[in-house]
């Protein structure tokens, strides 16, 4: 987790300002939950003023939705769909194992445990915000669809068992490391991370051929 921004101007860059704006935005929704996100703390913890938000950004809405689509889409990208994609992977199964255990090692060390970002955002807007669900769903289904194309080459190079299907196997891969996650939240216990991470790779074993 990055520390605080030096307070003060960003750069009269627009595309810097915008950056700084969105990762100063997802850390406050982070620690807060987006509808106790203060603008004031976004802009002190970013460097910018009230002007440049809006002039990037027509409201909080806006800005919500845009977290969504530029940062936790491009997180999820980065955990869950370049490390699966075929040049990367030559062990599907034990690439997800490994990528979970790397970031449960992260989640065990913080305090309190947050949990996964995208599923926060989710659980706290989707049942008041169609825009909210709709992102959100968009970003779930790039994971799910990262996992089931990784399954579906496994299983045809015969490292997962033929009889596996790759779309409820993703969904259900998914599922569990999301519940893993919002356990851990809230029980605030770390040992509820390495008994979820424990239980997922007994299951990607099982899926082997």
């Amino acid at each position: 987790m990055s520390s605080r921004y030096t307070p003060g101007i960003a750069p009269r860059d627009p595309s810097t300002t915008r950056r700084r704006l969105l990762e100063a935005g997802q850390l406050e929704v982070y620690l807060h939950g987006f509808q106790a996100a203060h603008l004031d703390d976004i802009l002190q913890r970013a460097g910018v003023t009230k002007g440049a938000f809006f002039h990037h950004f027509a409201s909080k809405a806006e800005f919500g939705y845009a977290l969504v689509d530029e940062v936790l889409a491009a997180m999820i990208a980065a955990q869950w769909v370049t490390p699966l994609q075929e040049s990367n992977s030559p062990d599907v199964l034990e690439a997800i194992a490994a990528e979970f255990e790397r970031g449960v090692a992260g989640l065990r060390t913080q305090r309190p445990i947050l949990g996964c970002p995208l599923n926060n955002l989710a659980q706290e807007m989707n049942p008041l915000d169609d825009a909210f669900r709709l992102r959100t769903t968009a970003v779930f289904d790039l994971w799910t669809n990262s996992f089931q194309r990784a399954l579906e080459r496994a299983r045809a190079q015969g490292a997962v068992r033929a009889s596996v299907d790759a779309g409820d196997t993703a969904h259900a891969l998914v599922a569990q490391i999301e519940g893993t996650l919002s356990l851990a939240r809230n029980s605030q216990d770390p040992d509820t991370l390495t008994i979820g991470a424990r239980g997922l790779r007994r299951y990607l074993e099982s899926l082997r051929a």
